[in-house]
């Protein structure tokens, strides 16, 4: 039980919005950490792989520290969290914690820049198998700008194409990111589109979005 609460408690310092921010992160991989001593993968797996993947959010967020070392801790968090978080076994939480994956991924400043990226699309890819716009629009349009971002950042590739792709991602997207149902969702996605549109001197497409 105590471990359970100081669970909860890396969540809610995660998510805290009064304090300093960098302090509620420290805090969050502080309890987190705590509850791993008691909360181990032996004993109890599925707990285990919830809060490794709580801590991989709580590093990839982390404001001190080394930024390239921190996203390396979260990658690992991740991986370490999938070992458990199958997709056969867990499908959900294996999409949630895939997606974490890809977002580390798309930011990893080590390894090679353009291998990221490719697993970046890989995970998000993966987790689109599960998180389908029928059973979880919110998630499902979440990932897909998110895979529009890193078709955007693309290395490998056509480059017009790989422009294609962020820009078919981010249109679905905005089927379900609407102003009425999600606006701060639909404000980011639509100034990406307009973005890639503007890029592509795509006049009017870009002014419609924007």
């Amino acid at each position: 039980e105590w471990a359970t609460a100081m669970m909860n408690c890396g969540n809610a310092y995660r998510s805290r919005i009064r304090g300093d921010r960098a302090e509620n992160i420290e805090q969050a991989i502080a309890a987190n950490e705590q509850a791993l001593t008691v909360m181990k993968r032996e004993v109890m797996p599925f707990e285990w792989a919830g809060i490794m993947n709580n801590l991989a959010i709580a590093y990839y967020s982390r404001i001190r520290g080394d930024r390239a070392e921190n996203i390396e801790q979260a990658i690992a968090a991740c991986e370490q969290a999938l070992m458990v978080r199958t997709q056969e076994a867990m499908p959900f939480e294996w999409a949630g914690t895939m997606n974490n994956l890809a977002n580390t991924y798309h930011f990893r400043i080590r390894g090679n820049r353009a291998e990221n990226i490719e697993q970046a699309i890989a995970a998000n890819e993966q987790a689109l198998t599960v998180m389908t716009c029928e059973t979880m629009p919110v998630e499902w349009a979440t990932i897909m700008n998110n895979l529009a971002n890193a078709y955007h950042s693309r290395i490998r590739g056509n480059r017009a194409e790989n422009i294609e792709q962020a820009i078919t991602a981010n249109e679905q997207a905005l089927k379900v990111c609407t102003p009425e149902s999600l606006p701060n969702d639909c404000r980011r996605t639509a100034r990406g589109l307009g973005n890639l549109y503007f890029e592509q001197n795509r006049w009017a497409e870009a002014t419609d979005s924007y």
